[in-house]
């Protein structure tokens, strides 16, 4: 199952650049292991991609190793953002 996402962060009117693309080729059920699984954020005029390769049982262990880290340092850092926003709207108020 192939998953091909680009979404925009950032409001088009602001006129600042910001995304995320992901792309996961299909493996055809197991036979086709060069695919591209790939992660680009963008913001501005900087980039950076990361790249899962599925091509050994050793590299599929990095890659799922590494898409859980990243996922959960995103997670707490989402988490510390709200707690800081909402610290600095209280004291706005």
């Amino acid at each position: 199952m192939a998953y091909r996402k680009r979404v925009f962060l950032n409001p088009i009117s602001d006129s600042i650049p910001s995304f995320i693309q992901a792309t996961a080729d299909s493996s055809d059920e197991g036979r086709y292991l060069l695919g591209n699984y790939s992660v680009i954020i963008g913001d501005c005029r900087r980039n950076a991609m990361l790249e899962f390769s599925l091509t050994n049982a050793h590299q599929r262990t990095i890659s799922i190793q590494k898409i859980d880290k990243l996922f959960k340092v995103i997670s707490e850092f989402r988490d510390a953002v709200y707690a800081e926003a909402e610290a600095i709207n209280k004291l706005e108020k």
